[in-house]
Parts: structure tokens; sequence; C-alpha cells
């Protein structure tokens, strides 16, 4: 099973009690809501997970080569 608990804890009890108790509904609803979001806005959901993944791998890449990533700068408050 994946659970995700900063997901579960954020959700209102009401919500989380009906998933429990209609899980088909739930995952109904989910499916319904991601089709929609893939047909709507598709391109922008894309290249945003090509993005994190091209970010993560390069970042794994550096740490198994050994390179050190360069450290950011903080922002100052004015």
């Amino acid at each position: 099973m994946f659970r995700v608990s900063a997901i579960e804890r954020a959700l209102p009890d009401d919500l989380r009690r009906t998933v429990h108790d209609h899980p088909i509904l739930a995952i109904t609803a989910g499916a319904l809501v991601g089709f929609y979001l893939g047909r709507s806005h598709g391109r922008q959901i894309l290249s945003a997970l090509v993005g994190v993944g091209l970010t993560a791998g390069a970042s794994s890449a550096r740490r198994m080569l050994g390179i050190a990533p360069e450290p950011r700068r903080a922002a100052r408050a004015r």
C-alpha cells in the first residue's frame, strides 16, 4: 500500500473517514480529477515532472561522482 502521511494529516477527519468507508468512490473521484487535469493542463504537468526528474537525476549523478553542488546563497532582508 502506498501512503503519504503528510497528505493524510492534512485531510479533515470527515474526508478520511469517507475515503476509508467508500474506497471505490475515492478511487473513481481521483481518476476523474486526474483525467480532467491531464486533459486541461497535461503539457504543464508533464514539463514540471520532466524538470523534477532531470534535477533529481543530475543531483544523483553529482553525488555518485563525488561532485558537491555549489552552496546556495541565503537571501538577505533589507
